[in-house]
């Protein structure tokens, strides 16, 4: 099930996982901590594809400010030992790499990046 679309500033907790799959349809998986709430921090994931994802994987490292732009937000539910578990999951999106020139010191000059059309599902 998805929703809305979202917009989202914050820091990277990890460096970018760049996946290629067995169909080809590299991918990269992000988690981005922002402040929810007063001084306690919110976490969630982001898959990013094609230009955007291989930005991310190119020019981001863990502590790295990114905005994620009219990202879907993807909602799933499921059954582990017993307990009911939920996840939010940000998709696609448009990537904006933050911060000053050295936080990003080799990024492209151009620093918003359109998102791919081709999202795969």
């Amino acid at each position: 099930m998805s929703a809305a679309h979202v917009n989202i500033i914050g820091r990277l907790t990890a460096d970018p996982e760049q996946k290629v799959p067995a169909s080809g349809n590299q991918y990269t998986k992000l988690r981005i901590a922002w402040n929810a709430r007063k001084d306690e921090p919110g976490y969630i994931n982001a898959t990013l594809f094609g230009k955007s994802g291989e930005i991310a994987a190119q020019y981001l490292t863990k502590g790295s400010q990114l905005g994620l732009m009219g990202a879907r937000l993807q909602w799933s539910q499921w059954e582990k030992d017993g307990e009911k578990r939920t996840s939010y999951d940000l998709v696609g999106g448009d990537l904006v790499l933050l911060g000053s020139k050295s936080d990003n010191d080799q990024a492209p000059a151009v620093k918003a990046v359109a998102a791919d059309d081709d999202i795969p599902f």
